[in-house]
């Protein structure tokens, strides 16, 4: 697509009215989880009417965003087959009704949690429920805050609740389906997920997404990730410096959380559970999760039995147990183990045009799903949200949207789709001081070899963790000393050690830089006035020369003539016109010309006249 580079130049801030930070009232013995129906009065804007597809952190985060800034001018529904009703509440199924929570622990930079409204962080940052970790930067400035840890499981129910509770949203315990006709609905959220069924019935509307940038060779590459999940022993800060420096294992926790493993193709061959009757790919195909059992790992779903965990001869069992002790946890210590591919693709587009009237917009991990490993899927979710309701709150005035209202929103989510995209494929190729691609495979297999020299493996990978450690001392608060590090690099393997030598640290200087922000106070564009009804320049009678006097002409926006005739005595008597149309005489009109408005298409300017002073 093209776009102009005047989408990219205007920075969007997201800031909410402070009238809007109030929760919406709900009446007595209301049913929380519906909203309201509207009681639309004369003069008044017919409310958006909004679909959400997918309940999730995004698609929730979007809805009570939207409804805390529109109020009851947004009227909203969210639907989510993970979902089921007790009594009058909507609340989440649980993994005996086949849904596994997510348990995953992801942090918010301030420039994006200090944007959601003040209700929403009130009741999503208590205390217990989050932790301030990742160094300031870019994206989190010193005046915004501190990062923050938080579990998705947490955000989901919490705003579940708040959907019912405060915001009066209509919850449908349903998957999405396509509407026989879009004339009951003005907005389509898409937020429902990287594999995204509502994006692919929509596929014609959207267009084709892509692998060929992220390939190599021809072939797209692709990423298998070992997630598992841990209960925590140390301080959340401590473990920073130990997942910079090395690439292999990523530890993100808030009192526990999940250990994420980079595996090579030959490690995830091993991705298997021996059933009743043999081999079972349900964790390597499905993602199940796999629970202790005494002393072996389970499936929850399928009873079938986790195979590196009863394999005398596995070779990733020792690796896993190796490389959690690096954060000072134990077999003993682990919860739950499962796994995901990671890959991306390039989407041409995130705005579409549903119907005459219907605008659908891809949100979250259905317009980028990203690379985990720079840690910011939610944060650029959550930015794509902020930048729609605040789009959608400038824009709506009770008609039809445009597609040109959209252009600022689609050029900020082309922005957010470079940025993000480009730190996590340059974060997945790990190119060497050369510039040619070295990837996590190539470097474990290499640390796998043998052949290594301990102390000078332990000598560089304390030093490279030294340096990380002195370097964020200013910005993480109490860190240990330097003997602590040193105990936990003397614990490894030699040849855990050689692959997280191998693997080297996080690229943060290739891969950082300026972020690209939201801005929420959108200004909504004045409404053009009805265009001057013509008056014919006809008198009764003749009529003495007059002075005249060329009327100023705005440059965008059509003056009515009204507001050109400057106040005088009292006017001669002329041929009566209609009360909206100042008396005029003698009034020749200017061509047109053509002036490009901020926000649309280019629109005949206001003719220019020469209208005769009375008197």
């Amino acid at each position: 697509m093209n776009h102009n580079g005047s989408h990219f130049d205007a920075t969007m801030k997201l800031v909410l009215p402070q009238q809007n930070r109030q929760s919406v009232k709900s009446l007595p013995g209301q049913d929380l989880g519906r909203v309201v129906k509207l009681v639309q009065r004369a003069g008044e804007t017919k409310p958006l009417r909004v679909d959400v597809a997918g309940g999730g952190p995004v698609g929730l985060i979007f809805a009570c965003t939207l409804r805390s800034m529109m109020g009851e001018q947004a009227k909203i529904r969210v639907y989510d087959r993970r979902w089921t009703r007790r009594g009058n509440r909507i609340v989440w199924r649980g993994k005996e009704e086949g849904n596994n929570r997510r348990e995953q622990v992801v942090t918010l930079q301030s420039n994006v949690w200090g944007q959601m409204p003040q209700l929403m962080q009130q009741r999503l940052f208590v205390a217990g429920k989050h932790s301030e970790m990742w160094p300031l930067g870019p994206d989190s400035p010193a005046e915004r805050g501190r990062p923050r840890n938080i579990k998705i499981r947490w955000i989901e129910d919490c705003l579940l609740e708040m959907a019912q509770d405060v915001y009066g949203i209509e919850l449908v315990p349903e998957p999405y389906a396509q509407p026989d006709a879009w004339s009951e609905v003005d907005v389509l959220a898409i937020c429902d997920g990287a594999r995204s069924k509502t994006r692919d019935d929509l596929k014609d509307a959207f267009g084709t997404s892509s692998r060929d940038l992220y390939s190599v060779n021809g072939a797209p590459l692709d990423e298998t990730v070992l997630g598992i999940r841990v209960k925590g022993k140390l301080p959340d800060e401590f473990t920073v410096p130990l997942t910079v420096c090395q690439n292999r294992f990523l530890f993100n926790s808030l009192g526990g959380g999940f250990i994420n493993m980079r595996l090579t193709a030959e490690e995830a061959s091993e991705l298997v559970a021996y059933g009743e009757n043999g081999p079972v790919e349900c964790i390597g195909k499905f993602g199940c999760t796999m629970r202790p059992d005494g002393d072996k790992f389970v499936c929850d779903r399928h009873k079938s039995v986790f195979k590196p965990s009863v394999d005398a001869l596995s070779f990733l069992w020792p690796r896993i147990a190796d490389g959690i002790k690096f954060f000072g946890v134990g077999l003993e210590d682990v919860v739950g183990i499962t796994t995901f591919k990671l890959g991306m693709t390039q989407n041409p587009k995130f705005t579409a045009q549903l119907a005459p009237a219907t605008f659908g917009f891809l949100l979250g991990d259905a317009a980028n799903s990203l690379h985990f490993w720079p840690g910011r899927g939610l944060n650029t979710g959550v930015k794509s949200v902020q930048s729609l309701a605040a789009n959608l709150k400038a824009r709506w005035s009770g008609r039809s949207f445009r597609a040109a209202d959209f252009a600022a929103h689609e050029g900020l989510m082309q922005q957010l789709q470079y940025r993000e995209k480009s730190r996590a494929w340059t974060t997945m190729l790990m190119p060497d001081e050369n510039g040619a691609p070295r990837g996590i495979e190539d470097r474990i297999r290499a640390g796998l070899a043998g052949g290594h020299d301990r102390q000078a493996l332990t000598e560089t990978l304390f030093q490279r963790l030294k340096s990380i450690k002195d370097r964020m001392a200013g910005r993480m608060g109490n860190l240990p000393d330097d003997g602590w590090y040193r105990a936990r690099i003397n614990g490894l393997d030699t040849k855990t050690l050689a692959v997280m030598v191998e693997s080297g640290s996080w690229i943060t200087r290739e891969i950082g830089g300026e972020e690209v922000a939201v801005d929420l106070d959108l200004k909504r564009p004045a409404a053009p006035a009805p265009a001057p009804v013509p008056v014919p320049a006809r008198c009764a009678a003749p009529v003495p020369a007059v002075a005249r006097v060329a009327a100023p002409v705005r440059p965008s926006v059509p003056v009515p003539a009204r507001a050109l005739v400057a106040a005088s005595a009292a006017p001669q008597p002329v041929r009566t016109a209609p009360p909206n149309i100042p008396a005029a005489r003698n009034v020749p009109v200017a061509p047109p010309r053509t002036v490009a408005p901020s926000w649309g298409p280019a629109r005949p300017a206001a003719p220019q006249r020469s209208v005769a002073l009375a008197g």
